[in-house]
């Protein structure tokens, strides 16, 4: 059930959030966020940021997961990838995990998004193992992301739609083995190729019709949490507006090209934020605990609309079928909306696209 958080085989809450769910030799493995057993903020999901509290503390860990099936009840936790503490150097606060496995080498690749102990981004740290389950190392502390500022090649000043590297999605193209990474950074959506190992950016931007700065960025403002995948030669890129743990959810904004290069096609609409007076939950019914954030998710630009899902997005799940398809399942965090009040246990959302 979408309004219930997920169980492992022992009965237990699941405490795992955002990350990525890979099928890899007979098992589902999910590489997810671990929080703290902290409260809920009472109100606002990042009302505690700037005192360091629920969901920004330093005790957060990258689980690891592994399922059959998929289902509720199934979940095995099989191991801990890395710490924030320990294995990411000058961490305050990870976020993001993803998982991908390198089309030549065979090795698994662990990106990780992390805030410096400071409150500064620290970027994206990239993990290596032999196996899905670990030991994974630490190949590189932060990698050099075009619009990172400052980072590893680039030093303040900063430009405009330089800063802070936030959410973020690598994908892997089946087509030819190369390798993007969409990111947040300072509010804008930005997509580029990684180099051949997939440990930096290759400089090489995407372009967009109607895109800021150039055509380099999305057309959007304000946005977050991109998702991509490619499906019958289209590829698609899933982003919303800023939802910092934020209760009433945010929206699916969906963007297509023929190549990961683009040139990228914002298409009109929402996927998930809807009106008030539309079929579905309002902000009010909306009572599982703590309060719409104002000005985020499916409330940015004045809007009153309110998420259909009641979620941030995270991951788009590819289910292979017998007959050579595939299922792209939508997955995302529904903040501020624990069973019992507890950061970690808050659930997901669940639903397979429609195209």
């Amino acid at each position: 059930s979408n309004l219930e958080s997920k169980r492992d085989i022992s009965g237990s809450i699941v405490n795992g959030h955002d990350g990525t769910y890979r099928w890899i030799e007979g098992h589902w493995y999910y590489h997810a966020a671990e929080y703290g057993l902290c409260p809920e903020p009472l109100k606002h999901g990042c009302d505690t940021a700037a005192r360091h509290g629920c969901g920004f503390e330093g005790n957060h860990n990258v689980s690891i997961w592994r399922s059959p099936d998929l289902s509720s009840g199934s979940w095995e936790r099989v191991g801990t990838a890395a710490h924030c503490a320990t294995d990411i150097p000058d961490c305050g606060v990870l976020f993001r995990p993803h998982l991908v496995q390198h089309p030549t080498t065979g090795r698994f690749l662990l990106y990780v998004n992390y805030v410096r102990k400071n409150g500064a981004y620290g970027g994206n740290a990239v993990f290596e193992a032999e196996s899905p389950v670990g030991p994974f190392s630490l190949v590189n502390p932060s990698m050099n992301l075009s619009n990172l500022c400052p980072r590893p090649a680039q030093s303040p000043p900063c430009g405009k739609a330089q800063g802070g590297a936030g959410d973020f999605d690598v994908f892997v193209d089946p087509a030819d083995g190369a390798a993007y990474i969409a990111y947040s950074v300072e509010y804008y959506l930005k997509l580029e190729r990684l180099t051949p190992d997939m440990l930096n950016s290759s400089g090489e931007n995407a372009t967009w019709v109607g895109g800021l700065f150039g055509g380099s960025v999305s057309p959007d403002y304000f946005v977050e949490a991109p998702v991509m995948f490619v499906r019958n030669g289209t590829y698609y890129l899933l982003y919303g507006h800023c939802c910092c743990f934020c209760y009433q959810g945010s929206g699916i904004i969906v963007a297509t090209a023929r190549h990961p290069m683009g040139p990228w096609t914002v298409l009109p609409g929402d996927l998930a934020c809807i009106n008030e007076t539309s079929s579905g939950p309002s902000v009010d019914e909306m009572n599982l605990g703590g309060e719409p954030t104002p000005g985020q998710g499916c409330l940015y630009g004045g809007h009153t609309s309110v998420s259909s899902t009641r979620a941030q997005q995270n991951f788009v799940i590819v289910v292979p079928k017998a007959n050579g398809e595939a299922t792209f399942v939508w997955t995302g965090d529904r903040w501020q909306q624990s069973p019992d009040g507890i950061k970690g246990h808050e659930g997901q959302f669940w639903a397979p696209l429609q195209f």
